[in-house]
This record gives structure tokens, sequence and C-alpha cells, in this order.
């Protein structure tokens, strides 16, 4: 039996860890197209500014694949899955047969067409571990004014560590407020003021047409002004790697479709991490929801499957935590732009921004900005889908305890 994996991320890396639990002798080969053994992208920022080096962000030791009599091969790209054949294409002409396949080629940074000059030195796309190293070493030659294109999750984490060594930061974000997937706009508004107060700007409503320089960044066009910069950093999000599977009659719409045991339409084939679409246990929607603790657990239960263990996926959590200049930030669920009709109930002090959203007197939505308390107990409570009808009035007050297994 030979085992292939596509993607050397956290569901890759997961999936090779359960399967080699289980079945200690077949052959397990683990495809990644980056130099670099398995890091954490999560902690990418964190390089940036400093508060961790290169060497914390490898997940394992240098033993690791060969403890686990696993062939590692990279800076390999996959190009083309045959199913029937068995067979995967690889480049420089390249291929490989496999028993049983899983795609764990997550997501690619987009790259925004029509913007010129993305190739001038100092324009960096965030998202792999070489990219942060060439922030790093841009940052070392001098830095003066960085300009941060998106204002989402990875934008704000990036902008953030870059104030923090001293940088100037305007973040752009075409959207009329920043991390607009996981937050409406009056909490958001909060965060772009805590932004503010540590000296980052922010031009909303507004896009980068054109990055200008020669040879190197000296600033860049929006639709009615210039940011003067040395420095560009593309963080509009991520898109997955579907290219891999085109002509393969594996079934997708923005992700790989995959049942709840993570294989795909085809046999012996599955999917897991950014690059799956699964369901979430909210409210059972369909989608990617690309978070470390899901990729790690989807891996789990597709290496599960793939060495024979029948196990279901219990659906994809759907969770934001992210620290603001120590100012922790929780989203739980989805946005009422997303629910549509709703309840919202929210509290506001100099201390803590909380907003909880209801649907049917159910919690389907959380935000919460300056604490963490009941965030735990509250997601239980979303996952059971439990009638909070009767204590919905008290869910802000500081003072509510909630046994987590409690079903109203």
């Amino acid at each position: 039996m030979h085992y292939v994996i596509i993607g050397n991320g956290g569901a890759g890396v997961s999936a090779l860890q359960t399967i080699r639990e289980i079945d200690k002798k077949s052959d397990i080969t683990i495809i990644s197209r980056e130099q670099y053994p398995a890091y954490s992208p999560c902690s990418l920022p964190n390089l940036i500014g400093g508060e961790i080096d290169k060497p914390t962000i490898f997940r394992f030791d240098k033993q690791f694949y060969s403890r686990l009599n696993a062939k590692f091969m990279k800076n390999t790209e996959a190009l083309q899955i045959f199913p029937k054949d068995k067979e995967i294409k690889l480049a420089k002409g390249k291929s490989i047969k496999f028993d049983k396949l899983l795609i764990t080629a997550g997501a690619k940074p987009i790259t925004p067409k029509g913007i010129k000059g993305q190739e001038l030195y100092g324009v960096h796309v965030m998202g792999t571990l070489d990219s942060a190293l060439g922030i790093l070493e841009h940052i070392k030659r001098g830095v003066k004014h960085a300009v941060i294109v998106g204002g989402g999750f990875m934008g704000i984490e990036t902008a953030t560590m870059l104030r923090k060594q001293g940088i100037n930061v305007t973040i752009v974000e075409m959207l009329p407020h920043i991390l607009s997937r996981m937050l409406d706009s009056d909490i958001s508004d909060k965060i772009t003021e805590i932004l503010k107060e540590h000296g980052i700007k922010l031009v909303l409503n507004d896009s980068v047409k054109s990055i200008n320089g020669d040879k190197k960044v000296t600033d860049v066009t929006l639709s009615k002004n210039k940011l003067i910069c040395d420095m560009v950093i593309l963080a509009i999000g991520v898109t997955p790697n579907i290219e891999i599977i085109q002509d393969s009659g594996i079934k997708v719409n923005h992700g790989i479709i995959v049942d709840s045991k993570m294989q795909t339409n085809k046999k012996n084939i599955f999917a897991a991490g950014d690059i799956a679409e699964v369901k979430e246990q909210i409210e059972g929607v369909q989608g990617s929801f690309a978070i470390w603790p899901n990729a790690i657990e989807q891996g789990r239960i597709a290496g599960l499957n793939i060495a024979e263990k029948d196990t279901k996926y219990d659906g994809a959590e759907v969770v934001n935590v992210l620290d603001i200049f120590e100012t922790p930030v929780v989203a739980m669920g989805r946005t009422s732009q997303d629910i549509g009709k709703c309840k919202a109930i929210s509290r506001f002090t100099p201390q803590f921004s909380k907003k909880i959203l209801l649907k049917n007197n159910r919690i389907v939505g959380l935000q919460f900005i300056g604490t963490i308390r009941n965030t735990g107990t509250f997601y239980s409570l979303m996952k059971k889908g439990s009638d909070v009808s009767s204590i919905k009035d008290r869910l802000l007050d500081d003072n509510l305890m909630i046994a987590p297994d409690i079903v109203f």
C-alpha cells in the first residue's frame, strides 16, 4: 500500500501522523512545493514582529519524517491528478503512483490582477515562510513606511507586528470596515480605534491602483491620492489551490467537496484542510473554514479513514482569535450580514465590547473585544443549538455563570 499526501501543512502532517500510528509498514510519501519542513503559518506575523526566530517556527525536529518512515519530497509541485490511473503528474516531467491519496494542498495567497508594479523591490505577498523571510530581510535594510493592502485577519496581524518594530503603517481596505468576514461594523470600529491609538493609519473604501517606483517601491496610487512608502505587503486573503484537480472529475465548489469521512466523490481520494469544503458545526453551513485547528482535525479524520478506521468528522469550528496590542479579540459563528435577520445584544464599556447574535433564541454569532469571559461556554451553547430565551437578557452580564454541559 502506498499512501500519498499532497501538502505539508497542518492537515497533511496530522494525517501522516495518524496513518502511521495505525499502519506501521506501508509506504507514505508527503509532497511539498516549498523547501521547508512543516512549519506553522499562524506564526508568520510573530516572526516578522521579532517575537520568535526562524528555528522556532518549525514544528518538529530534523528527524521527524525519517522517524515516521515517510518520504518527504520538498520543492516538488503536484500539477495534475489522474484518479483512474492512480497517478499524479509532478513538475519537471515526473510522476508518482498512489493507492490512496490525500489532497491537502491548502490555499494560496491572492495576488490582485491589474495592480501595476508588483514586481518592484519592496513588494511582498504575505502567506508563506519565504515571503515572511523576505519581509524580515527588507526590514533589516531599513523600512520607514509600509502599506498593507487588505484589512483582513492576516493584514491586521502583520500591520500590528510591523508597528511594534517601529515602522509607520497604513492599511488600505476596499470595504467600509476591516475584519469584515469575522466582525460586524460596530465591533470593527472598536478595532479601528485601537489601531489608530497605536499609530496605524487606515484608508477604507479605497484600493491600490498601482505600485510606483523605479526598481524599488516609492509610493502607491489610490483612487484620489498617493501614499509614500518603501514597503508594500499584499495581504488580501487566500483561495484554495484547486487547480490541481482540474480535469480530474473530483467535485469542487469553492473548495474540494468532501463527505463526513473527508472523502471526495472519487474512491480512495480524500481532501482536508484549507482546500476542502465542509460543513460547520453551528448551522451546518458548507464552506472552507481555514483556521489551524480545523486543518489539524480534518487531517486526523482523513488519516483514520484512509487507514480503514471508520470515523466521521463533526464539522468545522467557526472561531477566530486575534490579539491586537495585547487586546484579545474573539469572533465565533457568523456576522449579522451573513446571517440576515437576527437579534443583536451588545454592550460597550471603555474596557470591553461584547456582541451576541441570536436567531430563533439560539446563539449563532459572538464578537468580543477586551475579554474572553464565558466565550467557551457560549460556543458550547452555539454548537448544541441551545435555546437561551430564559437567560438572553443576562447573557452579557459579567457575573453570568453557566455550566458548559447545560442544555436549555
